[in-house]
């Protein structure tokens, strides 16, 4: 989809180090802001051009600067022409692709050393479940959650709205069938020592990892994506180099 494309177009930009400013809005061919990015990644990735023949590009208040995109799209056997908006991200996937054949052996020697394990926390019941419990943060990130859930905090302090949250979530865990979702049967990695505030926590980690999963389809996505054009690279002879 277009912002399912426009999502991975921002990934990219950010994995190429692109370093000037960019919105959606700015994926039109007649958009000063998309050329200049056109011309920076022929400048710095693909390099397909000699120095002087790049000057078309860069060129960005040409009148004819669109022939000269559909030309070079056509040079690098893009599969889209100039007035298709998947012609900037297959030219910034591509571009991905021969960044990581430049970098392969240094980012494939990476090690990412696992995470230690913790054990359940312990604690003694006189003590607080958290140390600013009465913070500001705390308080924050409270309000937060009960704004997620249309719930008023007019009139209550944190601990009964606190309650009010668990009263709401208790109801919300309801299944079709009217079973309840056993909570002590999903793994949450850790205790506090409070049963409702475990269970709110556990809530909280489920809707993270659904945000994690939206993350790595987006990058599923790239993926694919780059590995369609590394399996076909494109072979320039005047460079005597292969993807250049």
């Amino acid at each position: 989809s277009d912002t399912m494309a426009a999502n991975t177009n921002e990934l990219v930009l950010s994995a190429l180090k692109y370093g000037s400013g960019w919105t959606n809005a700015d994926a039109d061919v007649g958009n000063e802001s998309f050329r200049k990015l056109v011309a920076w990644i022929e400048d710095t990735k693909i390099r397909l051009y000699t120095v002087e023949d790049r000057a078309a590009l860069r060129d960005l208040s040409s009148a004819n600067w669109t022939a000269t995109f559909e030309k070079y799209l056509e040079s690098l056997e893009c599969p889209f022409d100039s007035s298709d908006t998947r012609a900037l991200n297959w030219l910034l996937n591509y571009a991905l692709s021969l960044e990581y054949r430049d970098n392969a052996t240094k980012l494939n020697a990476l090690k990412i050393d696992d995470p230690p394990k913790q054990g359940p926390a312990t604690r003694h019941s006189s003590e607080p479940v958290f140390e600013d419990v009465n913070g500001e943060t705390c308080g924050r990130l409270v309000a937060e959650m009960a704004a997620k859930l249309n719930i008023s905090t007019e009139g209550i302090d944190g601990v009964q709205l606190l309650e009010k949250i668990e009263q709401v979530v208790a109801a919300r865990t309801k299944t079709v069938s009217g079973g309840e979702v056993n909570m002590k049967a999903l793994p949450l990695g850790f205790a506090t020592g409070d049963s409702g505030v475990d269970d709110a926590a556990l809530i909280l980690r489920s809707l993270y990892i659904q945000d994690l999963r939206k993350l790595q389809s987006t990058i599923d996505e790239t993926t694919v994506n780059v590995q369609e054009y590394t399996a076909n690279p494109k072979t320039d002879a005047k460079l005597g180099r292969v993807g250049r």
